[in-house]
């Protein structure tokens, strides 16, 4: 049994291995057009083509060799039948070719072609982008982008394209420029070159770009008023801020073109720009910048500061709350301002006079800034007030408030305040006394009353509703001085004061007078006793008729004892 396996270029006979002939394989002939050198942008066709014709024959190329994988067509090649055509607009065309014939359903093959060795030269090189000055620039500093390519190709025509973070920018040419360099610069660039006519392109490496920010000048002004009048003083204070120091600061007016300079009425200390008598020519807008010798030579400008001196003193404007009419224990504000601001301004007041000593705060008043308030007004308030302002070190003052002044008129919340007794200051011990306390009004109230009877000066009664001090039955410690006292929103008044005096009844005076006799009875009678008794013992030692003369008189006191205590009694009873 013979087993035939049919391979390519082999035959299998009773296991026995029989090498065809490779001669007996047409071999295909290649070529190339055009011959000469091949650049970037150029267009090569291979041709291939079998001897003998070439009926039914499928072609097949090869690239660097002849066991990879056929290449059929990329973005810029193509097989077409017989012909392979190259636009060879990268150098990555460049290698040998083969190409290879084949035929039939099971498909017969010729042998390879000889190689064609394609070399692709580039018509200029790869870009390179360069920054100037540097990667990194200060604001403010010009930039140039510069895109440097090699021709190798004579009569090639660049194009030049440029890029910042993958968008297009608008320029052409081999540079590309950024004037005054900003913030919003700052980002990754490339440029483009293309062979006009050609479609080669070529992009150079990414290039960092850095802005950096200048320092900035500050202006500030001190005191910082924003209207200045002729004679006040101020300092103007250029800072710059940053690391870096060793500033050298100049001073602008009125634009870049005219630098500040010093005078009689001002001069330049350094960071210090310092009007020490303001001029109407010192108004204007103001500006300063800092320069130095290192990198960065100079700051970014500060903002402008403007100005203004006006001509004469400032006339305050004086107003009142509440407007109307004014009542003990009101509460009245008074309010100062000067027009065009208030900056820096210390507020004095005046009641009276223009020319006195000023009025700042009292127990019942103070004076705060622009307002001056009174509180719990009484009629010691009323009279006319002005208001005049100043500020500086070396005070600068306004005018007086305007010559229609502020009358404070003050009514008394109630003016008469009065305690009755009732049914009269003198009661006898027993009866009943009604105090009452009456204060006369001169406004609707906005706070009830508060009312204090006093006796003696101590409080015996407190009452916010009818002021009235009752005593039912009157006793000898209810006499004394009274006095009433009326409060309301911070104003307090008392009446005269009332003497009250308790007298004692009949009925007590008449029980006293027959206990006083009756005392003076039995003393008397006592005594007259006593007397007797002695003037008895007394006899004993006595002799003769000068006792009798004795007894006699004993018994005429004896009798005229007994006469007088019985007027005594007799007095005693008339009494009670």
């Amino acid at each position: 049994m013979i087993r035939v396996s049919t391979q390519e270029g082999n035959v299998h006979c009773n296991n026995s291995v029989v090498s065809s002939n490779l001669a007996d394989k047409p071999k295909p002939a290649l070529t190339r057009e055009p011959a000469g050198e091949i650049f970037e942008g150029d267009t090569v066709t291979l041709s291939c083509r079998v001897e003998g014709g070439s009926d039914g024959w499928r072609y097949l190329w090869y690239k660097d060799s002849q066991s990879s994988t056929p290449v059929y067509q990329t973005d810029s090649s193509s097989g077409t039948g017989a012909g392979y055509t190259i636009r060879a607009d990268a150098v990555s065309h460049s290698g040998e070719y083969w190409c290879r014939a084949k035929r039939g359903s099971k498909p017969f093959y010729s042998q390879y072609s000889n190689a064609v060795r394609i070399q692709v030269s580039q018509l200029f090189s790869t870009p390179t982008l360069t920054v100037k000055p540097g990667a990194s620039v200060w604001e403010g500093e010009d930039v140039s982008l510069q895109c440097g390519a090699q021709i190798y190709k004579q009569g090639t025509q660049l194009q030049y394209r440029y890029s910042k973070d993958n968008e297009d920018l608008r320029g052409a040419g081999s540079q590309y420029s950024i004037p005054a360099a900003g913030l919003r610069d700052t980002g990754r660039y490339q440029c483009e070159v293309e062979a006009a006519g050609t479609g080669v392109k070529k992009r150079s490496d990414s290039v960092a770009l850095t802005v950096k920010e200048r320092p900035q000048a500050v202006l500030t002004q001190e005191p910082a008023w924003t209207q200045l009048f002729i004679s006040e003083s101020v300092t103007l204070r250029c800072q710059v801020q940053g690391q870096y120091t060793d500033w050298r600061i100049t001073w602008y007016k009125d634009g870049w073109k005219v630098p500040v300079t010093q005078n009689y009425y001002s001069r330049i200390d350094g960071d210090k720009y310092t009007i020490s008598s303001a001029t109407r020519d010192h108004s204007g807008e103001y500006t300063c910048k800092g320069e130095r010798g290192g990198n960065p030579s100079y700051s970014k400008a500060s903002n402008a500061l403007t100005l203004t001196v006006s001509v004469g003193a400032p006339k305050p404007a004086l107003s009142q709350e509440p407007a109307g009419e004014i009542f003990e224990g009101d509460t009245v504000t008074l309010s100062c301002r000067v027009p065009r601001g208030s900056d820096g301004w210390r507020y004095l007041w005046y009641k009276n006079s223009q020319f006195g000593t000023p009025v700042y705060q009292t127990d019942s008043s103070s004076g705060t800034g622009a307002g001056y308030t009174i509180r719990a007004a009484a009629v010691s308030h009323s009279g006319e007030y002005w208001c005049r302002a100043e500020r500086g070190s070396k005070p600068f003052y306004s005018q007086y408030s305007s010559a229609v002044n502020v009358q404070v008129s003050v009514s008394e919340l109630f003016s008469r305040v009065t305690l009755s007794a009732s049914p009269r200051a003198t009661v006898k011990e027993g009866e009943a006394l009604n105090l009452t306390c009456e204060a006369t009004m001169n406004k609707t109230l906005r706070s009830q009353l508060h009312y204090t009877i006093l006796r003696d000066g101590e409080p015996v009664i407190n009452s916010t509703g009818p002021a009235l001090y009752s005593i039912a039955s009157t006793e000898k410690s209810h006499a004394g001085s009274y006095k009433c006292a009326v409060e309301s929103q911070g104003v307090r008044k008392s009446s005269q004061e009332l003497h009250i005096e308790v007298q004692m009844s009949w009925q007590s005076a008449d029980a006293i007078g027959y206990r006083v006799s009756f005392t003076l009875y039995h003393f008397i009678l006592f005594t007259l006793l006593l007397l007797h008794y002695c003037r008895i013992q007394g006899f004993l030692h006595i002799a003769g008729g000068r006792s009798r003369i004795t007894w006699d008189q004993d018994q005429e006191q004896s009798a005229e004892g007994i006469e007088l205590s019985s007027r005594v009694q007799h007095t005693g009873v008339e009494l009670a």
